[in-house]
């Protein structure tokens, strides 16, 4: 395998550089020794304070506010932001060539056994036994007195230095000089918004990551500019890279049908993540989202291949013809990526606790991303006439059916859940419909999220098996009718999708009563906001988000293999 390193991109130094490994270790140095100096301390302290009680006065402000510092505080979202950043990494080295690919890969080594050391040091080094500004100031808000369900870190012995701060800003600067400017901004992006929970809950100081995680990055910068060191732990990452790689390629070779492209499983992973995420959201469809990343096809045929003719393989022993016939390598990285999403949304941040906390920001995400996708759908398919106007009318039609239904009582028995799941299964394959949404009008929605999070078997044993019924049987019926009617079906979906609007619409008001112990979504009746407050700012901005991860899903699709088009 080639060894070339992409020199546009790369710009770790490969010799030892005096100047700016003195200049930058010289800053680094200086800052911290502004907060050690008397004088500049005290300047450090006023903007201490002045950043704390701006911040944690929100907590008071707006309940909006309080609840995503609850949300965004505690230890649960540290892990998500960290696989959150692991998803933006895998999604940047993998929406390129196999070259970028590869030089991600080492260039992932190299960074974390820079950051292990780092962060080592750092706590060795510089550590300070500190209070925490909710132990110190008067005027503190807990979050907790507003949320009570909020596990936010709210104090702290030892707060200097912010740990998470520092290594955000490190990736940063490793993004923005390991690969290019633009993808070093999005780390700079996250380095200052994952600052501010903490900061806002009382757990940390500004100077903690200004000062402690500002002086150990321009340290690090100095070692990345000035010396030789990453450049040799980068060099060595490429032998186990460049054998790791050449064992998949050769793998996704041997498994991949004929004219399908494996050789890059990041891509897969992170669009099987994003419809796992969608078929977790009632209203929220996990095929809207497989049609807007350009693999609802593939993905439909896949399932629909696992028919007599692979049995017939099986029963020859042909594993890897078995295997080529259904795509199993494309199913397996999906479902990968559906995997990790029903793990980091039942267990670590549980959508449901999303939707039944911030219903309107929730929604309004999901409404945003299903109205740019009915858009971009549009302009794909070109819809023109009378026809085209009555296969998208009757979408509508069943679309708005789906989304006026309202929740009921249902049976707890195992017959009953396997049923659930097979239904649930053929709203999960039709884009526009959702699985959720179903398991929410059937009463087992809330069952199936507690229970995932649980890890209770003796729920998704019964689900999960009419799942797999529900998708082998109707995934044919779906397959049969793209291959001789895709124009109308298409179009019918896209009525669908204009039709469960009306489902994720963001401003409603939601009714819940106590049904067998557990609190349940009754009636969800749809207003127009009267004035603009800060719930209906963030439902706005929400929207926008939304917007902007269409078009960033688009871009992604556009990458996928030409027979998905």
């Amino acid at each position: 395998m080639a060894s070339n390193e992409n020199l546009n991109e790369f710009t770790l130094a490969k010799s030892w550089r005096w100047v700016p490994l003195v200049g930058w270790t010289a800053a680094g140095l200086l800052l911290f020794a502004s907060w050690l100096w008397p004088v500049t301390r005290e300047a450090w302290d006023v903007f201490d304070a002045w950043v704390f009680h701006a911040m944690n006065g929100t907590v008071a402000s707006s309940d909006i506010w309080a609840t995503i510092w609850a949300l965004t505080g505690g230890q649960r979202f540290d892990t998500f932001s960290t696989l959150m950043i692991f998803a933006i990494y895998l999604y940047h080295i993998g929406s390129g060539d196999f070259a970028r690919f590869r030089h991600g890969l080492a260039f992932g080594l190299m960074t974390a056994v820079l950051l292990l050391v780092i962060v080592a040091l750092q706590y060795q080094i510089i550590a300070f036994p500190r209070l925490s500004p909710s132990r110190v100031l008067d005027g503190f808000h807990s979050i907790k007195d507003i949320i009570p369900w909020s596990a936010a870190k709210e104090g702290s012995d030892r707060s200097f230095p912010a740990g998470h701060a520092t290594v955000t800003m490190i990736l940063a600067v490793l993004w923005w000089r390991g690969f290019n400017w633009r993808f070093g901004l999005v780390g700079v992006a996250l380095a200052f918004f994952l600052a501010l929970p903490p900061i806002a809950a009382g757990a940390h100081w500004a100077s903690d990551a200004v000062i402690g995680g500002g002086a150990v990055t321009f340290i690090t910068f100095a070692i990345i500019v000035g010396t030789p060191l990453p450049w040799y732990i980068y060099r060595a990452a490429l032998k186990p890279t460049d054998r790791a790689l050449s064992f998949w390629v050769r793998f996704a070779d041997r498994l991949s049908p004929e004219g399908h492209d494996n050789v890059n499983p990041t891509r897969q992973v992170l669009r099987g993540m994003c419809i796992g995420a969608a078929d977790l959201v009632p209203g929220v469809s996990g095929g809207t989202m497989a049609l807007i990343l350009g693999i609802y096809k593939r993905l439909i045929g896949a399932i629909a291949s696992f028919d007599k003719d692979l049995l017939g393989l099986l029963r020859q022993r042909q594993v890897l013809a078995a295997a080529r016939h259904v795509d199993m390598l494309f199913l397996g990285t999906i479902g990968v990526g559906v995997l990790l999403s029903l793990i980091i949304f039942s267990r670590i941040i549980p959508l449901s606790m999303m939707v039944t906390n911030l219903p309107e920001i929730t929604f309004g995400f999901f409404f945003g991303l299903i109205a740019a996708s009915i858009v971009g759908l549009l302009s794909h398919v070109h819809a023109k006439g009378a026809t085209s106007i009555f296969w998208i009318g009757l979408g509508v039609v069943f679309g708005l059916l789906a989304a006026i239904l309202v929740p009921v009582r249902t049976p707890d028995a195992s017959w009953f859940i396997f049923l659930c799941g097979m239904i649930a299964a053929a709203a999960m394959l039709v884009p526009g419909v959702s699985g959720s949404f179903v398991l929410l009008i059937l009463g087992k929605y809330t069952d199936a999220i507690e229970a995932l999070g649980k890890l209770d078997f003796s729920f998704i044993a019964p689900l999960a098996a009419g799942v797999v019924t529900g998708a082998l049987l109707f995934s044919r019926a779906i397959s049969w009718l793209l291959d001789r009617f895709y124009r109308q079906t298409l179009l019918t979906v896209i009525g669908i999708l204009g039709g469960s609007l009306l489902a994720v619409w963001p401003f409603k008001h939601r009714h819940y009563e106590t049904i067998g112990a557990k609190v349940q979504l009754i009636k969800a009746d749809p207003y127009l906001p009267a004035h603009l407050d800060m719930t209906v700012f963030f439902t706005i901005a929400a929207i926008g988000a939304g917007i902007f991860l269409y078009r960033f899903l688009d871009r992604l699709a556009q990458h996928t293999d030409a027979e998905e088009n």
